[in-house]
């Protein structure tokens, strides 16, 4: 359940060349122009249903927990998580209230209103997916208590940090996300928790044309 809730030097004469009035326009460029690709690709999304790869890195355990499964966002306001293993589990977040049903039927389901670290993940990952038409600027949901930067590192990515002073960021350090980039897809989430256990989702097959049955079936309990 936590792997629900739940990315370096320039010399100094160069900094004191380029001085903060210059570097800052540079920096805001480059964050522009990744939220203009990803842009390409949430706006005007209702419906998304993507085949996703999870692994959760963390030192209390031997080897990587991976699992695979199918995600389901729906706007405004559901995101479901199906696993395929009967080892995994359901889960299903919408606005103040969050169900964990394990896809073994003996095992207890949990539901409950979710913590202030899981609305935050919730709210951002579901923007990250889906800006309906009409639903105003698309970067609003993205900056909500939170500050949006461009790591350096290969490909095209963007990091999510929670506000200093919001509760998730005891637990959660960044949000990077790893966009394509020819379409602003959502290629791969990496959650990088504050314990340092990390999180990985990488998402393939999606498609914004799901027959109805299929969303309807994704939203049934298993």
């Amino acid at each position: 359940m936590r792997s629900r809730r739940q990315f370096l030097c320039l010399a100094a004469g160069a900094l004191a060349l380029a001085g903060p009035a210059r570097a800052a326009p540079a920096v805001d460029r480059q964050l522009t122009r990744r939220l203009e690709l990803w842009a390409k690709a949430a706006a005007g999304t209702q419906v998304l249903v993507a085949r996703y790869a999870l692994t959760r890195q963390s030192t209390l355990l031997q080897a990587p927990l991976k699992t695979a499964g199918t995600l389901l966002v729906r706007a405004p306001d559901t995101l479901v998580l199906r696993d395929d293993d009967r080892a995994g589990a359901t889960t299903r977040l919408a606005r103040g209230r969050l169900e964990i049903r394990p896809n073994d039927p003996a095992l207890p389901a949990l539901a409950e209103a979710p913590s202030p670290t899981v609305t935050w993940l919730f709210e951002h990952v579901l923007a990250l997916f889906s800006v309906p038409d009409g639903a105003g600027e698309p970067t609003a949901a993205l900056y909500a208590d939170a500050r949006l930067t461009v790591p350096r590192g290969p490909g095209h990515l963007l990091a999510i940090t929670p506000r200093r002073d919001h509760p998730a960021r005891r637990e959660i350090r960044d949000l990077v996300v790893h966009l394509d980039p020819h379409t602003g897809d959502v290629d791969q989430l990496e959650l990088l928790e504050a314990g340092g256990d990390k999180v990985v989702l990488t998402f393939s097959q999606r498609r914004r044309d799901a027959p109805e049955d299929e969303v309807a079936a994704l939203l049934q309990p298993t």
